[in-house]
């Protein structure tokens, strides 16, 4: 993103864009929905940053974690101001109080890291993501969808584009519900709901 200039550095973050709903929650569907057009609003979005992994041509993987999230906090913290799309994430050392939390706010989870770990990109055994149950229970829809509840590896192929097409129409009518759409987006993202349906209408002839 063009804003992250006003840092006047060069590094490499790693971390997620989201869109955030109006408590401050990361809304997952309607990041999706808001990036389907050629030209997203990126103004409703910010950069959750986790880790640090280069600073000025340094290479700061191979620092312990710890290392990496203090250097971290301060780019974060000299951005404050000027970048205010850049968020930390903070680091907590009790991992069952904050997974309480994020039940209580309805977030998906946690991720557990050791703090004398290097960086690995991809799944490794110096970290672990812990979802809560709730976040576990409102997501069974998407693998119950169909009669005889498959799971997603028995699916065909007209049963995984189903998938895939009910879950952007959910998307885009979660979208339709933001009252700062002008008119003509809606018009359009009203036009991409009865392009969906009609697909979607179409699959299940073919059952």
């Amino acid at each position: 993103m063009e804003a992250f200039a006003a840092l006047r550095t060069d590094f490499v973050l790693d971390g997620e864009l989201c869109l955030c709903d109006d408590r401050g929650r990361p809304n997952f569907r309607a990041f999706h929905a808001e990036m389907r057009p050629r030209r997203p609003d990126t103004s409703r979005m910010c950069y959750f940053s986790f880790d640090l992994l280069w600073e000025r041509d340094v290479d700061l993987r191979r620092l312990p974690l710890s290392e990496r999230q203090r250097d971290l906090a301060r780019l974060c913290n000299k951005g404050r101001k000027d970048v205010p799309c850049l968020r930390l994430v903070e680091s907590f050392l009790q991992g069952p109080p904050l997974l309480e939390w994020c039940e209580h706010y309805e977030l998906e989870g946690i991720v557990s890291k050791r703090l004398s770990s290097p960086y690995s990109s991809g799944t490794s055994r110096h970290w672990l993501k812990v979802k809560t149950d709730q976040w576990r229970d409102s997501n069974k829809f998407r693998y119950k969808m169909f009669e005889g509840r498959k799971k997603p590896a028995e699916l065909t192929e007209r049963d995984r584009a189903l998938v895939r097409k009910r879950e952007e129409l959910d998307r885009i009518r979660e979208r339709l519900r933001d009252a700062d759409l002008s008119h003509g987006t809606i018009r359009e993202l009203r036009k991409d709901v009865a392009i969906l349906e009609a697909e979607i209408a179409e699959l299940e002839r073919l059952s």
